[in-house]
C-alpha cells in the first residue's frame, strides 16, 4: 500500500469507524471551528512572563518530544512560560489528587480518568463558547462533560484502540502465517506454536490492565456497565469467565509473564520490554505503543486484528485535557489547552505518535501517517468493528478507573491461584453493583 492510497484508506476508515463506534451517542463535526484561535493584544500583554504548569504523562518518547516542541512554539506565540511536569502513568492520579488536596493543582493536566476531577475542572465554555464541544466527536466528549451543568470541562485529546502486535520474524521462522483474521483459540494456538519453534520464553503477553482485558471480554459479548447504568456483566457471566480463564490459564502455566502481574502489586505494568526482547511473539496492547515499538524494535513487527468471536474489534479508550479552576491565570491555562487540541497541533501529534484524532475536521479529512500507515489502518478498521456497547462504561467516568482496576486485581488473584476465574467474575459483578450504588440517580 503506497502512501497516497493508504492516506485515502485511512481517511475513509476513520470516518466510517468513528461514526459506527460512536453511534450510541451520535457523531458531531465542527460547527463553529475555533482552531487556530489567536490571542488578543491584551492577552499577549497580560501573559508576558507568566508561567503555567502542565501535568503530563507520555506513552512514548515521540509524545514527549512533540509536546516539548509544541510548548516551545506556544511560548514563542504568547510570551508565557510552560513548566512541564512529566509524571509516570502508574502514579498519575495519586500524585495529582495529593497536589489538589495540598492546594498545588497544576494549570492544565493530561488525564486518563477525567471523571475524578469534575469538581475542580474549568468550564471551558466560559472561554470558548457553547459550540466548542461540537469540534470534537460527540461520544468522545462524554467523559469531560459536567454531569450536572452539562458544560464542557475538558477535551478529548486522543482516541485509542486496543489490539495485538506480533513479531513477524518469529512467525515466519515458525512457519505460521501472519493472521488477517483469527479467533482466540487460534491466537493461543499460534502463540504456542511460535514459542515452541523459536524457543521464546512465552507465547503471549498483555498489559496488566482491566481496560485491556475488556477487549477480549467484548469479543465474547461480555460487558460491565451499560450507558443506561446497568450492571450488564450479571447477564453474561459464563462468557466473561470463558475468556478470562483462557487468558489467565496462559499465565498460570508460565506461557505468559506471570511475574509482571503478580510481582507489581496493584499497579499497571506493561510487557513492552518483553516483546522488544523477543521473549513473546504476541503482545496485546494498543496504538499508543506503536511509536515506541517503531523506534526500538530490532525486528519486523506488525499490528494485526483483534480476535473475532461473537464480536470483532477491540476496546476504545482515550486521553483528555483539563484546565483547573485553581489556575491563577485561567485564560492562559484555557488557551494552552485549546492550543494543544487545535487542528494543527493534534494532526502533528497524530502523525508523530500514531494517535487517532478526536477532532471532527481531522476525522473528515483523514490523517496522513508518514510511516506505519498499514498498522494504523488495522487499528482504524478494528475501531469500525468495535461494538457501541464498549462505550457504555464511559457514561460513568467516576467509576471507569475503579471498575477496570478491580478486574485487573481479580485477574492477578486468579493467576496466583487464590481464586478461580468463575469466582473472579462473580466478585466483579458484586463490585460493580456496589460502585453503581454510589452514583446519584
Amino acid at each position: 500500500m503506497n502512501k497516497v492510497n493508504s492516506f485515502k484508506v485511512i481517511s475513509a476508515i476513520t470516518s466510517v469507524a468513528l461514526a459506527a463506534s460512536m453511534s450510541v451517542f451520535g457523531v458531531s463535526t465542527a460547527q463553529a471551528n475555533t482552531s487556530g484561535l489567536l490571542p488578543t493584544a491584551k492577552q499577549l500583554s497580560d501573559w508576558k512572563g507568566k508561567e503555567i504548569t502542565y501535568y503530563f504523562y507520555n506513552d512514548s518518547q515521540a509524545e514527549l518530544d512533540t509536546t516539548k516542541e509544541q510548548i516551545a512554539a506556544f511560548e514563542k506565540l504568547t510570551g508565557a512560560k510552560v513548566k512541564l511536569d512529566v509524571i509516570p502513568f502508574t502514579s498519575l492520579d495519586t500524585q495529582l489528587q495529593a497536589r489538589i488536596a495540598a492546594g498545588n493543582a497544576p494549570d492544565v493536566a493530561r488525564l486518563n480518568n477525567p471523571g475524578l476531577y469534575q469538581k475542580v475542572a474549568m468550564n471551558l465554555e466560559t472561554h470558548f463558547g457553547r459550540n466548542y464541544k461540537s469540534e470534537f466527536v460527540k461520544g468522545s466528549t462524554l467523559q469531560v462533560t459536567d454531569p450536572v451543568t452539562k458544560k464542557l470541562i475538558g477535551v478529548p485529546y486522543d482516541l485509542s484502540m486496543n489490539g495485538p502486535f506480533i513479531n513477524v520474524d518469529m512467525f515466519k521462522k515458525a512457519g505460521v502465517a501472519v493472521p488477517t483474521s483469527w479467533n482466540w483459540d487460534e491466537l493461543i494456538a499460534a502463540g504456542k506454536k511460535v514459542r515452541t519453534a523459536t524457543g521464546s520464553e512465552y507465547a503471549f503477553a498483555m498489559d496488566k490492565s482491566g481496560h485491556r482485558m475488556s477487549g477480549p471480554m467484548s469479543n465474547f459479548g461480555a460487558y460491565m456497565i451499560s450507558a443506561q447504568g446497568k450492571n450488564v456483566l450479571r447477564s453474561t457471566p459464563t462468557r466473561a469467565t470463558k475468556i478470562l480463564k483462557k487468558i489467565t490459564d496462559l499465565y498460570a502455566a508460565d506461557l505468559a509473564p506471570r511475574d509482571l502481574w503478580i510481582g507489581t502489586g496493584t499497579k499497571y505494568s506493561s510487557p513492552t520490554n518483553i516483546f522488544l526482547a523477543q521473549q513473546t511473539p504476541i503482545f496485546l496492547s494498543g496504538n499508543w505503543n506503536l511509536a515506541s515499538l517503531a523506534k526500538d524494535a530490532k525486528f519486523e513487527f506488525a499490528v494485526v486484528p483483534n480476535p473475532q468471536e461473537l464480536n470483532g474489534g477491540g476496546w476504545p479508550g482515550g486521553k483528555f485535557l483539563m484546565a483547573m479552576q485553581a489556575s491563577k491565570t485561567p485564560d492562559l491555562a484555557a488557551y494552552f489547552l485549546h492550543y494543544l487540541a487545535d487542528t494543527k497541533q493534534m494532526e502533528e501529534m497524530c502523525q508523530k505518535a500514531f494517535w487517532i484524532p478526536t477532532r471532527g475536521d481531522l476525522i473528515s479529512s483523514g490523517v496522513k501517517y508518514p510511516t506505519r500507515s498499514a498498522d494504523m489502518a488495522v487499528y482504524l478498521a478494528d475501531t469500525a468493528k468495535t461494538p457501541a456497547l464498549t462505550y457504555g462504561i464511559q457514561a460513568f467516568p467516576t467509576l471507569t478507573g475503579n471498575v477496570y482496576n478491580k478486574l485487573r486485581d481479580l485477574m492477578t488473584e486468579v493467576m496466583a491461584g487464590k481464586i478461580t476465574a468463575k469466582e473472579a467474575i462473580q466478585q466483579q459483578i458484586t463490585y460493580i453493583d456496589a460502585q453503581l450504588a454510589t452514583v446519584k440517580k
